[in-house]
């Protein structure tokens, strides 16, 4: 078969509009209104319209002896913060003070976020964080992420200035280790296409092949190690994650890293990578990491006591 560069773009582009979509599963609906509907946008693929979440980024927010430190939610590639409209809320009624951000917008794409170079990503995330720190008057936050989310904060404490500032980092399918993408990224080495295609991603997603398991970003975020010190870290993956894979790959390999898997949990959960944000047996399981003094123990029954 023989690969062109007008072949690779559409194939690029049947990939975007595909991820796209899928990511629609995981976004809110919102009344839409002329200024905010994405629908009204000439050529894009979905309806992926903002929601606002009450109380998120509230700098007024007092924080208590439950809950002393700030809580950052970062979220996945091709994702926006208020994809965390399952969480927040419920964090937020806990007394969390709840911080979020979208991160990573490349160029002229539309709306969704975490496709620009990670370390670019990491610095957003890293000034947002001292942001959050120096108008909250503490020291320390805490930090919950998804997907690529969850190596930001690594990234930031690693090579940005963030040690110490992190007291516990929980990761949520985290690509601490980096993905083959169900094999398609092995699949293309050896079919000497994935270096070819590398310009035509690079040109609106840099971060995508710096998410494959063999690229150098991967390699300098785990050299000495895939943990940070002094930090409690915690990690949940799912069985039928399709975007990091192996999905083993997002657990951390430290003694005292709490690795374990959501269909322990539920055996009937079949999230994916996408919709492990809208799980109340993950966000029970985050909640208890963030507050391990008031743990109840997640299972297939959480949606009932979780609004």
């Amino acid at each position: 078969m023989k690969f062109t560069i007008p072949s690779i773009l559409k194939a690029a582009t049947t990939v975007l509009m595909t991820l796209s979509m899928a990511q629609g599963a995981a976004l809110p609906p919102m009344a839409s209104s002329p200024s905010t509907s994405a629908a009204s946008m000439p050529g894009h693929p979905v309806s992926l319209q903002k929601r606002m979440i009450d109380g998120l980024n509230n700098f007024n927010c007092k924080l208590t002896k439950a809950h002393p430190r700030p809580l950052l939610l970062v979220h996945a590639t091709l994702l926006i913060k208020e994809s965390w409209w399952t969480f927040a809320p419920v964090l937020i009624d806990e007394g969390y003070c709840v911080f979020a951000l979208t991160y990573g917008q490349y160029k002229n794409i539309p709306i969704v976020g975490g496709l620009a170079p990670i370390a670019q990503s990491s610095k957003e995330v890293a000034d947002f964080g001292d942001e959050i720190l120096r108008r909250m008057n503490v020291t320390q936050l805490d930090y919950v992420g998804h997907s690529q989310g969850g190596i930001l904060g690594r990234y930031w404490a690693k090579y940005l200035g963030g040690a110490g500032k992190i007291n516990r980092l929980v990761g949520i399918s985290p690509i601490h280790h980096g993905t083959t993408l169900s094999s398609i990224a092995t699949i293309a080495k050896a079919l000497q296409i994935y270096a070819p295609a590398q310009p035509v991603f690079d040109s609106f997603a840099p971060s995508f092949y710096e998410m494959v398991n063999t690229s150098e970003f991967m390699a300098k975020l785990n050299d000495n190690g895939d943990t940070i010190p002094g930090v409690i870290q915690s990690n949940i993956a799912t069985r039928y994650d399709e975007i990091v894979t192996p999905w083993e790959t997002c657990y951390q390999n430290k003694p005292g890293v709490t690795n374990v898997l959501l269909q322990d949990y539920c055996m009937f959960s079949i999230n994916e990578h996408l919709t492990m944000i809208n799980s109340k047996v993950v966000l029970r399981f985050v909640m208890n990491q963030l507050e391990p003094t008031t743990a109840q123990s997640p299972n297939c029954l959480s949606f009932l006591y979780l609004r």
